[in-house]
Parts: structure tokens; sequence; C-alpha cells
């Protein structure tokens, strides 16, 4: 009478670590067997793939060359140098998705920005999309999708700051890390600024509210200054302004910009006039 010994699995098969295309597998040497007396095979392989199959004397191994965003199953199992094999250990592991790369905004305006990344190497083209996510504080962030590699964002609100997030999603809704930038819509300048009179020693100036911002969050400043001279600043929450002191028969430089509570200067709308002598 005779009987078969069984030969012991590894143990405890562990995925220790996953990137884009490699994971890093590790296991417990089986109890009862002499290191020298046997190695460890190897088999892994996402759906519709012919399996991969490798073999090593040590307790862990780096599978690479893997296809990003996929399932893999790995497989060890104890082989004897007679080619004996134990029962297989098996666990599974998804390979990361890229996020999309070099995230950048190319353009900022008053309501709107430009946004462009590069596609994350090892993607085909059909197989995914982008999702964008941007919101300001205090809003509900605003998403949506992209086949495309860039995005103008529009309906922003002006001199806000803005953080967009994108990642790149599959068809099976996998998504990837998130990629993510700030920028600052422009606060639009005051606009149609008019010299309504001139007198010998004052100006009156005037200009139109810039559009899409609410009066109580903003004030202008006005600098004015004539040839030689250090530019006098004031601050007014009006539209029109009366320059007195001035000097007679000299030419002035007046320059006007909005400026938002916390400091925010749009640009200078600038306009030049001459006292009367």
């Amino acid at each position: 009478m005779y009987f078969l010994l069984v030969l012991p699995a590894p143990d405890q098969l562990t995925v220790d670590s996953v990137d884009t295309t490699s994971a890093a597998v590790s296991w417990s040497q089986p109890p009862g067997l002499d290191q020298s007396q046997h190695h460890y095979q190897i088999s892994y392989h996402c759906p519709g793939t012919e399996p991969h199959i490798t073999t090593t004397s040590s307790h862990s191994i780096t599978l690479s060359d893997l296809q990003c965003g996929k399932q893999y199953t790995v497989t060890v199992c104890t082989v004897l140098e007679n080619g004996t094999q134990s029962q297989l250990m098996s666990t599974t592991f998804t390979t990361l998705l890229p996020a999309p790369d070099q995230l950048t905004v190319d353009s900022v305006d008053t309501t709107s920005a430009a946004v462009s990344w590069s596609q994350p190497p090892g993607l085909d083209q059909s197989q995914h999309h982008y999702q964008i996510s941007y919101h300001c504080p205090g809003t509900e962030p605003h998403i949506t999708t992209t086949s495309s590699h860039s995005i103008t964002l529009s309906d922003l609100q002006c001199g806000k700051q803005y953080t967009v997030t994108v990642c790149t999603v599959l068809e099976n809704g996998t998504q990837s890390q998130l990629m993510s930038t700030t920028f600052t819509t422009l606060l639009p300048a005051p606009d149609q600024l008019t010299v309504d009179s001139v007198d010998t020693t004052s100006a009156a100036v005037s200009w139109s509210q810039p559009p899409g911002l609410d009066q109580s969050q903003h004030h202008y400043q006005i600098s004015y200054h004539c040839p030689g001279t250090e530019p006098h600043i004031t601050t007014t929450s009006s539209h029109s302004i009366t320059l007195s002191d001035l000097q007679c028969g000299k030419q002035y430089t007046v320059t006007v910009c909005t400026v938002l509570e916390n400091g925010t200067q749009s640009q200078l709308m600038s306009t030049t006039f001459t006292t009367c002598k």
C-alpha cells in the first residue's frame, strides 16, 4: 500500500502594490519544504489574453508590462524539482488607470478659461474619455465630459478663483486619479472711460460699471497725474469722480481700475485731458 503526500501551496498570496503597468505580488513559504527543493510558478493574465508564465525561487515577484486599467488574475503554485505542482493560489487585481498629464490653463478671460492636457500613455483613444469638474468656493461643482484633450469652461464668475480637476474614465466607469489646478478669472475693467468736463483746476470723469459684478463687491481706484508729478490716488464706489486741485494748462493722464474687496485689480482703463489755461 502506498499514498501520495499533498504538496503544500504558497500561503498568504498578497498584492502589495499596483501601478498603471506593474504589480508587486508576494506570498509565504509553504510549511515543511526546504527552499532548495522547490520553486514557484506564477501565471497572470487579463481577460482575452494568453497567460504569461514565469518562475522564481523567491517569495515575491514584480509583474511588469501590464495593460493599464485592466483586471488581472494571478495564480501561484509550488513546484518540486521533479515537476510536481501544488494546488493553485489565486487572486485578482486591477492596474491603475493613468491620469491625464500636463494639465494646463492656456488662457483665462473674465467669464471663461481654456484648459488642456496630454493623453495618458498606454490608452487607446476609443477606450476612454475625460471627466472635468470645476468650481469656485461656495458653489457646487460643474461636471462635464469630453473625448478631446482640451475644453473651454464658460459661464464663469469674474474675479473668482476656480479649481479644475480632470480624470481619465474607461467605458466601464473606472476612473483614474485626479489631476488638479487652479486659476483666477479676470476682473473686468471699467468701460467707456469719459472726460465729461474740464476746467482750469478740475475735471469730471465717468465710466460704466463692468458687466458681471455686483456693485457691493467692488470699488474703483483712480490715479491721475501730469508729467513730472507723483500720481494722486483715490477710490470711489461711484461711477464718476471730480478731480480737483489740478494745475491749469497741463495735460493729465487718468487711469481707473476695478478693485475687489480682496485687493484684486482689473486691467487699467486710461485717458488724457488738458486743463484750461
